[in-house]
C-alpha cells in the first residue's frame, strides 16, 4: 500500500460536542503550559544551567512564536477541526503521521503523571513529611481526580480547567510585583544580602567576567538540556486541539494562538529575569517551587507557603488539559485510520469514551511502575524521568505542526496560488521564524542523547516514534489498516479547496 493519503468516505459521524468557549480556548491552551514544570522544573533548569537559562527561554520562547504562526496560517486557511494529526496525516503522510501523532501521546502519558507526582511533592514538602506511603497515596488520588474530571462531558472540563488558568496567571502578575520589590529593596530581607536596591549584584559580579557569571556551567549543558526546558512550554499546541470542540473556531482559535504567544513570552521571561536577580541560581532545585523558595529565602514565609500551594493548581490544572489534549490526539489518529477504529467511537455526549479509557490505562500503568521504581531505588528522579521522555515526545508534535506548514505552503504555490493571497499568513520578513523553530528543536533532541544520563531516556523516546511507525508499515503490509474519511463537516481537502489553476 502506498504511504499517500487515500480519503474515502463513510457515513459515519464524528463530531464532537462543542462545549468550550472562545475565551475559555485561550485560557485552555495557557493551562496547558502553566504547569508544576513552571515551578518545580524551573527550578532543575536554573540550578543546571545558571543565569544562562534565560538565553535558553528566549530561545524556545522564539520556537513557540513560531510555532505558533505557523498553526495559525493552517488553521485559517485549511480549517480542522480536531488535532494535529489531520495536518501531519494530510500533507507528511499516514506513517509519518502515525510516529508523530503517538509520540504526542506518549508524551502526555509520561507528563500527567509527573503532575501528579509533582503534587504529592508538594504536599509533602508543605506538610514536613518524608512518609512514602502519604507520598503514594496523595500521587493516586491526584490521578483518580484527573480521571473523574475528564470521563464528564467537556463542558465541565472547560469551566474547571479556565478557572485554573485564570488563578496561575494572577498568581504569577501577584509574583511578579513582589519580585520588583525585592529587587529594589523595599521588602524583603536576607542577611546574606545587601540591604536595599540589589541590582545584578546576586548572581553577577563575582570578578571572573560577565562571560563565567552567565554560563558558569559551560555552554554545553544549556544545549544538552534544553529538552527540559521545551517541555515548560509544551500545552501550547492544546489551542489547536479545542478547535474540534470550540464555539466559531474560525475566529476564536487562531486569536488564541496568537494571543496565546504574548502571554507566553510575559509569564515566563519576565518571571525568570527576576528569579535571577534575586535568587543564586545554585540554590534552586525541584524538592520545591523556586517562587515559593524565594519568598522563605527573603523571610516571608506565609507567602512561601501561598506560593508552595499554588503550584497544586498548577500542576492539577496542566495535567487536566494534558488529559484532554492526549484524548484528543488519540481520537484524531483513530479517524484518520492510524489507530483502532473503537477508539473514534463517541458517547451521546460527544465524549470519546474509549479513547479517555485506553489513555487512563496507560497513564496509570506509567504512574504505578514509576512509583514502584522510585520507592524500591530503581530510579533517582521519576519526576526528572518523566518529564525528560514527555519533552523530546511532545517537542516533535511541534515539528510536525511546522513540516505540516511548509508542505502546505509548496503544493499551494505548486497548485497556481500566491502566498500574498494567504489569510492570517506569515509575513514574508518572518518566515523565517517557522524553519528556525524546527531546525532549533531538532538539535536540541538529537542534543538529549548526550546530556548526563539521558541516552536510555533517548533511547526509549525514539522507541515511542519509531515503533508505532513500523507497526503501521506491518499492518499496511497485510492490509490490516483502513483508509476513511477523517474530514468534519464542512471541511474540504486540500485539493477540493485549492485546486490546480493550470
Amino acid at each position: 500500500m502506498s504511504d499517500e493519503k487515500v480519503v474515502v468516505t463513510t457515513e459515519e459521524n464524528n463530531e464532537m460536542q462543542r462545549g468550550i468557549k472562545g475565551w475559555q480556548v485561550a485560557f485552555i491552551g495557557l493551562g496547558g503550559v502553566i504547569g508544576s514544570c513552571y515551578f518545580l522544573g524551573m527550578g532543575i533548569v536554573i540550578h543546571d544551567m545558571g543565569p544562562a537559562v534565560i538565553i535558553a527561554f528566549g530561545v524556545v520562547g522564539v520556537i513557540v512564536y513560531g510555532l505558533m504562526i505557523a498553526y495559525a496560517e493552517l488553521l485559517v486557511n485549511l480549517p480542522r477541526k480536531g488535532s494535529f494529526v489531520a495536518y501531519t496525516s494530510e500533507f507528511l503522510g499516514p506513517t509519518i503521521s502515525t510516529g508523530f501523532g503517538w509520540a504526542f501521546w506518549f508524551n502526555w502519558v509520561c507528563y500527567v503523571p509527573s503532575e501528579a507526582i509533582a503534587v504529592a511533592t508538594i504536599v509533602t514538602a508543605l506538610f514536613g513529611t518524608d512518609s512514602g506511603i502519604v507520598f503514594v497515596i496523595l500521587a493516586l488520588a491526584t490521578m483518580a481526580a484527573l480521571t473523574a474530571i475528564n470521563l464528564a462531558a467537556v463542558d465541565a472540563f472547560a469551566k474547571i480547567e479556565s478557572g485554573l488558568a485564570i488563578t496561575k496567571c494572577f498568581i504569577i502578575i501577584i509574583f511578579i510585583l513582589l519580585s520588583i520589590g525585592i529587587w529594589i529593596g523595599i521588602i524583603g530581607h536576607n542577611a546574606e544580602q545587601i540591604d536595599g536596591f540589589l541590582g545584578g549584584s546576586v548572581n553577577f559580579g563575582s570578578g571572573q567576567g560577565f562571560l563565567h557569571d552567565l554560563f558558569p556551567a559551560g555552554v554545553g549543558v544549556v544545549v544538552t538540556n534544553m529538552v527540559v526546558v521545551l517541555v515548560t512550554f509544551q500545552g501550547t499546541e492544546i489551542v489547536g486541539l479545542t478547535a474540534a470542540e470550540a464555539e466559531n473556531p474560525d475566529k476564536s482559535v487562531p486569536a488564541a494562538c496568537r494571543s496565546v504567544t504574548y502571554r507566553i513570552v510575559l509569564l515566563y521571561l519576565v518571571p525568570i529575569i527576576l528569579v535571577l536577580l534575586i535568587y543564586p541560581y545554585s540554590l534552586a532545585n525541584d524538592s520545591n517551587a523556586v517562587f515559593s523558595d524565594i519568598m522563605y529565602y527573603y523571610d516571608m514565609p506565609i507567602l512561601g507557603k501561598i506560593f508552595g500551594a499554588v503550584v497544586l493548581i498548577a500542576a492539577f490544572s496542566c495535567a487536566n488539559t494534558g488529559f484532554y489534549g492526549t484524548v484528543r490526539c488519540m481520537y484524531g489518529l483513530s479517524i484518520e485510520g492510524l489507530a483502532p477504529v473503537k477508539l473514534s467511537k463517541l458517547t451521546k455526549t460527544g465524549n470519546p469514551r474509549n479513547a479517555v479509557l485506553l489513555t487512563l490505562l496507560f497513564m496509570w500503568v506509567v504512574l504505578v511502575v514509576g512509583l514502584v521504581s522510585q520507592l524500591t531505588g530503581a530510579l533517582t528522579s521519576l519526576y526528572d524521568c518523566l518529564l525528560s521522555l514527555s519533552g523530546f515526545t511532545g517537542t516533535l508534535a511541534w515539528v510536525g505542526i511546522i513540516l505540516s506548514w511548509v508542505v502546505f505552503r509548496k503544493r499551494y504555490t505548486r497548485n497556481g496560488y500566491e502566498i500574498k493571497d494567504l489569510r492570517a499568513r506569515v509575513s514574508n520578513g518572518q518566515v523565517w521564524i517557522p524553519w528556525f523553530a524546527c531546525i532549533a528543536q531538532l538539535i536540541c533532541l538529537v542534543m538529549m542523547a548526550f546530556g548526563e544520563g539521558q541516552l536510555v531516556i533517548f533511547i526509549v523516546a525514539c522507541s515511542a516514534v519509531f515503533l508505532p511507525m513500523i507497526v503501521k508499515k506491518i499492518c499496511d503490509g497485510k492490509g490490516l489498516t483502513r483508509d476513511v474519511n477523517a474530514l468534519g463537516n464542512g471541511e474540504l481537502t486540500f485539493d477540493e479547496m485549492y485546486p490546480p489553476k493550470h
